[in-house]
């Protein structure tokens, strides 16, 4: 294969966020995401490329409830060792007027009509840790999103992102429709629950110092599902992360974008709406897509959706 660069963008709304209570709490984060997503097809439109957006299956549902008693009674359960409440006990069963940050379906329909690849990011973002929660919700969250996104009218979901990259149940996905899934950055594993360690420190100083991020060719599995490779994220500028200078982060990808085309591999980089949270993020993001434009003009790299970069897998 040619150069290849991919975007994924994990659409979570705040399925992805309410394990971090202060995030529900203070819901700025999860409407920054909600209003950073036109603006990303939009950058995305201006620069003739499509990328991959992968929503939690949730937000495609056109309402739920009202609840009597726990949400979704029939989900079966993940159960963590870092989490202590009902998985779905903040669903507040309502529609996306009541409730935009739990249902989003007007926004995954407008990424469809724009071309992109909408794939899923489980149903309600369980996190799925082989080592604790078992294949019952794998095969829920799998099916359950293909299923609310038949009902939204969208095409069969081929694209899957685990949550917080822990990719387990793989053998589950085929059975489900899936065509390919995203690995773990550089395949180094993930840690489930909230954030934070030493790899993160580590993490951290690869962005700081651009650091030649990993770039890796697809796999097709004997099932014929296709693990995709992934490098790295585009950070937001929450915290500590503003230290990550701009011109960093465009040396970054323009060092993967030259190993990719050299090694005809992939550069696969990540993120998620409510890391746009403010003008300087934005503008972070438009470096990035004018960057991997003038090399795609070039002719130095194609620029893939997930479901594309796995369909020219052998």
């Amino acid at each position: 294969m040619s150069g290849v660069f991919t975007l994924s963008v994990d659409v979570e709304g705040l399925w992805g966020l309410f394990f971090v209570r202060s995030y529900v709490d203070d819901t700025s984060a999860a409407e920054a995401g909600r209003r950073a997503l036109p603006r990303m097809l939009s950058l995305l439109a201006e620069r003739r490329m499509h990328a991959t957006f992968a929503f939690v299956g949730h937000l495609f549902l056109d309402r739920c409830g009202p609840w009597t008693g726990v949400p979704h009674p029939d989900a079966p359960r993940p159960k963590y060792s870092w989490y202590d409440r009902d998985w779905f006990a903040d669903d507040p069963g309502g529609d996306e007027t009541s409730h935009p940050l739990w249902y989003a379906r007007s926004q995954a329909l407008a990424a469809a009509a724009a071309g992109h690849d909408v794939g899923a990011h489980g149903f309600a973002h369980a996190i799925l840790d082989s080592s604790c929660v078992g294949a019952d919700v794998a095969d829920f969250e799998f099916a359950q999103a293909q299923s609310a996104a038949r009902a939204a009218g969208l095409p069969p979901l081929r694209s899957f992102v685990f949550p917080q990259n822990v990719v387990g149940h793989t053998d589950r996905l085929a059975a489900a429709g899936f065509a390919c899934y995203r690995e773990s950055d550089g395949g180094r594993g993930a840690r489930a629950g909230p954030p934070g360690g030493l790899r993160r420190a580590r993490n951290l100083a690869e962005h700081a110092l651009a650091a030649e991020p990993f770039v890796g060719k697809p796999v097709r599995r004997a099932d014929g599902v296709v693990a995709l490779p992934s490098s790295f994220p585009l950070l937001g500028r929450e915290g500590i992360r503003k230290a990550v200078t701009r011109g960093a982060r465009v040396a970054r990808v323009e060092k993967g974008l030259d190993a990719a085309a050299r090694d005809g591999a992939m550069l696969h980089v990540w993120t998620h709406p409510h890391a746009l949270s403010d003008e300087e993020s934005f503008s972070d993001l438009v470096a990035v897509l004018d960057a991997v434009a003038r090399r795609r003009d070039r002719g130095d790299v194609e620029v893939l959706t997930m479901a594309g970069a796995a369909a020219l897998a052998v």
